[in-house]
């Protein structure tokens, strides 16, 4: 509180000088911080665009009301449209790094527009937060263990971290497992991980691996190729709207065995899509974002959605626990901003290099989904730890997520 209050002070000692001089200085401390982004706003996958910008906002609101930041508020000075299309996203990033008064990026929704836009992110220079695109390369581009891009940070689930989680689970129980995924950086690393650790954690499985389009209307020939392979389970990687075409596909074949999906397909639009169906269906997900009762610092975000928006479509159908996509669609756009905020607050400027050396100085920040630390090796933040499995179960005539085992 007490660096807040000299924040409040230096911006109140500013307005408060006279003449051409006191003008100039109080304009400079009343220009905004902006920050800008593109993202699925619309389209079939908008509950990441728009969750993530939901989160975005109302951190704003929260460090405005604060006083903002240097003495600054800060604002939203770029947002476009890409409908998680990757040549949009190269458009959009474009306007927005021709922008040079954005002082901090968003990542897009999803690891396809992402990867297309991260090569020039990084030549950019600029802070950039990564709130949804789980691909380690994003982060990593020569993989998990090496030299992170020096200016880019992810909020998100790595597939890493959740291929290993979902590995570990799936080869205890089962030999013989089917493996769909979109074939997208997300959907193709997901499973290549995911292949990787079942072999790792069961030497004996067998693992039959498939792959589609986005937005394909029909799956059954791959689901075919699985169900004569005598899967035991089928894993998707994936997104909500897919996830449901593919549980459809399944009921008419008859197919009955263990669905699970990647922390992507536990999503609105998926239960939207399958309706009851949708039962049975587990996946990996944030654990802290659906802890009853939340953290402190959970329970403040959670409050000021809840007063914003009421208990809606993206916060799920239980009014009093949030779904845990809420972690993966508005928490990591809420948590991201304020992680970014501290740093610009800590490095005492907006100048690009002073804020990437505070980020990685970012030690037990907590947020939403996990406490927050970051080095120079180190740029994402979660962990298995920081994940756990739900099932969708039909409870007092809705379909809601539950912590379960598998």
């Amino acid at each position: 509180m007490t660096l807040k209050r000299r924040e409040l002070l230096s911006f109140t000692g500013a307005a408060a000088a006279g003449g051409t001089l006191g003008f100039a200085r109080r304009a400079r401390a009343a220009d905004p911080i902006k920050v800008g982004f593109t993202t699925a706003l619309t389209g079939p996958f908008n509950e990441f665009g728009e969750g993530y910008k939901r989160g975005i906002e109302i951190a704003i609101e929260k460090i405005n009301k604060a006083g903002g930041v240097l003495g600054r508020p800060i604002e939203i000075g770029v947002m476009l449209d890409d409908q998680l299309i990757p040549d949009r996203s190269v458009q959009n990033m474009r306007r927005i790094l021709d922008d040079k008064s954005i002082v901090g990026l968003f990542c897009p929704s999803g690891s396809g527009p992402t990867l297309a836009v991260i090569d020039m992110i990084a030549a950019d220079g600029r802070p950039t937060m990564n709130p949804q695109a789980q691909t380690p390369t994003v982060i990593y581009p020569n993989g998990p263990g090496g030299k992170p891009r020096p200016n880019v940070y992810t909020f998100s689930i790595q597939n890493d971290i959740e291929a290993n989680f979902m590995a570990t689970l799936l080869a205890k129980k089962f030999t013989r497992i089917g493996l769909l995924n979109e074939s997208t950086g997300y959907g193709k690393t997901g499973s290549e991980l995911i292949k990787a650790g079942i072999a790792a954690a069961n030497k004996d499985a067998v693992v039959t691996n498939e792959s589609y389009n986005q937005k394909d209307q029909d799956m059954t020939a791959q689901l075919v190729r699985v169900q004569r392979a005598r899967s035991e389970a089928l894993m998707v990687v994936g997104l909500g709207a897919d996830m449901a075409v593919i549980r459809k596909n399944m009921t008419r074949m008859n197919m009955t065995i263990p669905f699970f999906t990647s922390a992507g397909g536990l999503s609105p639009p998926y239960v939207e899509g399958a309706g009851d169906l949708a039962a049975g269906t587990k996946g990996s997900q944030f654990k802290k974002i659906s802890t009853v009762p939340p953290a402190p610092e959970t329970k403040e975000f959670l409050d000021a959605y809840k007063a914003k928006y009421g208990a809606d479509r993206l916060w799920g159908t239980d009014p009093e626990v949030p779904t845990p996509s809420m972690g993966g669609t508005v928490a990591t756009g809420y948590d991201g901003m304020l992680v970014m905020a501290d740093a610009i607050r800590r490095a005492g400027t907006t100048e690009a290099a002073a804020v990437i050396k505070a980020m990685d100085a970012t030690k037990g920040f907590l947020g939403c989904n996990c406490a927050y630390e970051f080095t120079p090796e180190k740029h994402h933040a979660i962990e298995i730890g920081d994940l756990t499995t739900y099932e969708f179960v039909k409870k007092d005539g809705r379909m809601t997520l539950v912590p379960t085992a598998i």
